[in-house]
């Protein structure tokens, strides 16, 4: 060997390169025996998992099942794992509670799964883990879970009748799916960062008590065991693969809400989907060719707020998924089976195919919630509606009242429940919209595509949602009264036509204006509205009032109503209640074919949509008045006969007219200059004064009605500050364009009185406002129906002193 290497280098190098590099070789010769001897291992280092495991002699069951699998070999070579290994009385304990005498008869493929599943990715000292190394950075006590590595491979299932290969992948891969489930690691930094108590773990695992170190339903009882691989912490229990949500549902008793989610119209699916993956057809075929694989389908779930059969986390909360899952409600099936009928009923349909995706998308959002509820929370969580889980929050029933059965899933948990979980879009005054078959083509539409982020959010306000106080009421817009207004639906454009009007834009808006003017929001138990019968208590014929959320007024009595339009055109609404019990209001439904109008109808063609303005009305209300005249006289003759520029269309009024006799009052106690004769205009100074009186009397932003109701709406106020269309400047005063406000009130006996709101800088008084003024009850003069407003009579002017500083 020494020639043949001489020979070499001679060829190769100079003579004398050639004498070191042989004197090298010669060197390194010399160190080895004949037979090479091997790297020996450092005396430091720790042995590998398999034998540190072997080494303590009590687990011999778990080694043995681990050599009846393809993990041996990892145990005992390289790598980087933890592993939660359960001892020997625990393999016995799993051994006798599956009926099995020993090792040897536990199938490979469950003996893989327990000791892959027992396998974590990564070191985790028991210090370190119940935390998440995010960017660099440990998120103490933020870990629930860590990776396994076990995952399921391909399966079957039916679908369509045809049993089928299936993977969970939500698209066509070009390689093997390795969705790794997650083993739950319970640990006291993570109880005390989320305020758990034992009792959340134990109503997973009712079997087993919480140590402050758990794995699934075992209690780490030997920890941190140090190996060349990785660590090792002993556990007390076997712990087979937790089903993900999508497994746990193939369960008997989640049959009935399992079939929700496999809901088909035609040949499709809502929910579920089955996806024929020709690329992850032809992997599997490689990887199994003994199968006699034909195709593979990729499942998922769309629609929804999470993919029930996803490992990794996808949902709303920040992090990873070591520190999140999901929570999903499972109803009994009577349960659902006694909603699903009830549905059918209200509906007016056979099957709940039939209904909306809609509806049943709120239904099944209703039982899920993007992140984990723990036991202890239960009271105070609400679902991917918003609505409370147990149907109030804590002031509703407990957990133990709700729920069943806890068991925990490798991407979650699952509750099975007694009950469904309730939800404001089927017990809500909204619920009307959404199931009545009567609201199904226009009204439906109309309310999901106007009305999704504001007044739907508004109209399902209730217990569910932490709302106890909202009411409603609504006047049934049905498909057919606004077919009869003129309205059709163009679906390939998702836009309103209305054959009256020309403009798209304005069919729209009519029709966002029609359906708000049906809805009147009150606060329940102190100016709820049962009923439309009116209040003869009132002196207004009988009339009762209410504003609606579009800001317009109308009258009602003996189940009538009465918008502007309906007023002007001599025509009632006729209504008789819906029979439901909702949670937040009552519904009412048209029984003569009017709607509410906030424009008069009977002048025929486009006028018939001509909103009436607020002059106008005044102007008639004078007419119909004879001793509240003046107050129009006087705002002629400043204004030129004509509507004041601060009377905007699409501002909301409260519109204050002295009675003959209070301006004359004011006249002669020097407080309004009196009306010029004939034709004659103020002089300057009386022109200011006269403004000033006119623009203090339009209250802004609210129609304040005389309703006979302790509290003014919106929001239950005992007052409420509205603001003039007058700005006051007065230098001495140091005021510059001052918005001024006039303070509403209820009286003991629930009707109104007006005054100027005073202005104070710290303790100077600066502006006091009059006494204050009283509406007149009468019908005709108080509660007079504008545009948006409403007109009052009072018994005297709003107005102010100044008080300069000396």
């Amino acid at each position: 060997m020494i020639h043949t290497l001489f020979g070499l280098c001679k060829k190769r190098f100079s003579r004398l390169e050639t004498c070191g590099l042989v004197m090298l070789m010669l060197l390194l010769l010399a160190g080895c025996t004949d037979t090479e001897e091997q790297y020996e291992r450092p005396s430091w280092l720790e042995p590998p998992i398999y034998d540190v495991l072997a080494g303590k002699g009590n687990f011999s069951m778990y080694l043995h099942a681990a050599d009846k699998t393809l993990y041996s070999s990892i145990l005992k070579g390289a790598g980087n794992y933890t592993v939660f290994a359960p001892n020997d009385d625990a393999f016995r304990k799993f051994l006798s509670e599956h009926n099995y005498t020993s090792v040897d008869e536990v199938p490979v493929d469950v003996l893989t799964q327990i000791v892959a599943y027992s396998m974590v990715f990564n070191r985790f000292e028991t210090a370190r883990l119940g935390d998440v190394l995010n960017s660099g950075i440990w998120e103490t006590g933020t870990s629930i879970k860590k990776r396994s590595s076990y995952y399921k491979t391909l399966y079957k299932e039916t679908i369509d009748g045809v049993e089928q290969w299936v993977v969970d992948s939500p698209a066509d891969v070009t390689a093997v799916v390795t969705p790794y489930k997650f083993l739950p690691i319970f640990t006291d930094s993570y109880f005390t960062g989320n305020l758990l108590t034992a009792t959340d773990y134990e109503k997973f695992f009712p079997d087993a008590a919480y140590s402050g170190l758990n794995a699934a339903a075992g209690s780490v009882s030997n920890k941190d065991m140090y190996a060349e691989n990785g660590i090792i912490h002993e556990v007390d229990a076997v712990s087979l693969p937790l089903d993900n949500l999508d497994e746990m549902l193939r369960r008997d008793e989640h049959e009935s809400f399992r079939k929700i989610l496999e809901t088909k119209v035609g040949s499709s699916y809502l929910f579920v989907s089955y996806l024929l993956g020709e690329n992850t057809t032809e992997v599997y075929k490689k990887l199994y060719p003994d199968r006699n694989i034909s195709a593979v389908y990729c499942k998922t779930y769309q629609n929804l707020p999470y993919l029930l059969n996803n490992e990794d986390y996808k949902g709303t909360e920040s992090g990873t998924t070591e520190q999140h899952g999901y929570t999903l409600l499972v109803p009994s099936n009577e349960s659902v089976q006694r909603f699903a009928e009830m549905l059918c009923e209200r509906a007016e349909v056979g099957d709940l195919s039939e209904l909306s995706l809609t509806a049943l998308t709120y239904f099944l959002k209703a039982h899920m919630v993007p992140r984990i509820v723990w036991p202890s929370h239960f009271a105070s969580e609400q679902n991917s509606n918003e609505e409370y889980l147990n149907g109030e929050g804590k002031d509703g029933p407990d957990f133990d009242a709700c729920v069943t059965k806890s068991s925990f899933a490798s991407n979650g948990v699952l509750y099975d429940t007694k009950e469904i979980v309730q939800s404001k879009y089927f017990t809500t005054v909204y619920s009307e919209i959404l199931l009545n078959k009567d609201c199904r083509n226009l009204a439906n539409i109309a309310y999901e595509k106007f009305f999704i982020n504001d007044w739907i959010p508004e109209m399902t306000k209730s217990k569910l949602t932490g709302d106890k106080e909202v009411d409603y009421i609504m006047v049934l817009p049905s498909d057919e009264l606004l077919k009869a207004d003129g309205f059709s639906y163009d679906e390939v454009n998702n836009k309103f036509l209305n054959e009256n009007l020309t403009a798209s834009a304005d069919a729209e808006d009519r029709m966002k204006r029609l359906l708000r003017s049906c809805v009147f929001k009150r606060t329940k138990g102190l100016t709820e509205l049962d009923d439309f019968a009116g209040f003869p208590q009132l002196s207004y014929d009988g009339y009762g009032y209410a504003v609606n959320i579009y800001g317009d007024m109308i009258r009602f009595r003996d189940n009538k109503l009465q918008g502007l339009g309906n007023i002007l055109d001599g025509t009632e609404v006729e209504v008789e209640e819906v029979d439901f019990d909702y949670i937040n209001g009552h519904v009412f439904r048209i029984t003569n074919g009017t709607m509410i109008e906030y424009s008069p109808r009977n002048s025929g063609g486009t006028a018939a949509f001509t909103v009436p303005k607020l002059y106008d009305r005044i102007t008639m209300y004078a007419q119909e008045n004879s001793d509240c005249r003046l107050f129009k006289q006087y705002m002629d003759r400043v204004y030129g006969g004509s509507s004041p520029s601060f009377i905007r269309e699409s501002t909301n009024y409260t519109v204050l007219i002295p009675t003959d006799e209070a301006i004359q009052n004011a006249v002669g106690s020097d407080l309004l200059p009196a009306l010029p004769s004939g034709s004659d205009a103020f002089e300057s100074e009386d022109k200011s004064m006269v403004e000033r009186f006119i623009q203090l009397c339009f209250l802004t932003g609210t129609v304040v009605p005389d309703d006979g109701m302790p509290y003014i709406e919106p929001g239950k106020n005992e007052s409420l500050a509205l603001n003039t269309v007058y700005k006051l400047t007065d230098s001495e005063l140091d005021l510059w364009s001052v918005t001024t406000a006039v303070v509403v009130s209820k009286q003991a006996d629930k009707s109104l009185t007006f005054r100027f709101r005073d202005i104070t800088k710290n303790d100077w008084l600066q502006v006091e406002g009059y006494a204050p003024v009283n509406v007149v009850r009468e019908s005709g003069k108080s509660n007079y129906v504008g545009p948006l407003s409403v007109i009052h009579a009072v018994d005297g002017i709003i107005g102010f002193t100044t008080h300069p500083k000396e």
